[in-house]
């Protein structure tokens, strides 16, 4: 499993020209509106089918992936962020991304670095 997350990290990284510094940014809590890093979180999230092609979470996805002792905290990002507005899916996912940072702002490091 760990390979995988590994692989697709690694393509995701290639395919957006983002950089491990970038990635080690927003693990710090430096969300920014930058293409790299958002369609990064895009396409390691659409390698593990959790957006649709718009950018849209997959709710019941995402919610079938969380551990059980971290089931109502995503239930509370689902409700609050999983719809956001943006011109395209990594527009969406820097909306999801921010909403959720302001939401609880621990889980960033789960979702860039997937490591």
């Amino acid at each position: 499993m760990l390979e995988m997350v590994q692989a697709d990290k690694e393509r995701c990284m290639a395919e957006h020209g983002t950089s491990q510094a970038s990635i080690d940014e927003v693990n710090d809590g430096k969300l920014s509106n930058d293409r790299s890093i958002t369609c990064y979180m895009n396409c390691l999230l659409d390698a593990f089918s959790l957006v649709d092609e718009e950018g849209n979470l997959e709710a019941d996805m995402l919610i079938s992936v969380i551990p059980e002792q971290f089931q109502e905290i995503g239930n509370k990002i689902l409700n609050k962020c999983a719809k956001q507005d943006g011109a395209d899916a990594c527009e969406k996912i820097y909306e999801i991304a921010k909403c959720v940072q302001g939401t609880v702002p621990e889980v960033n490091r789960f979702i860039v670095s997937s490591q």
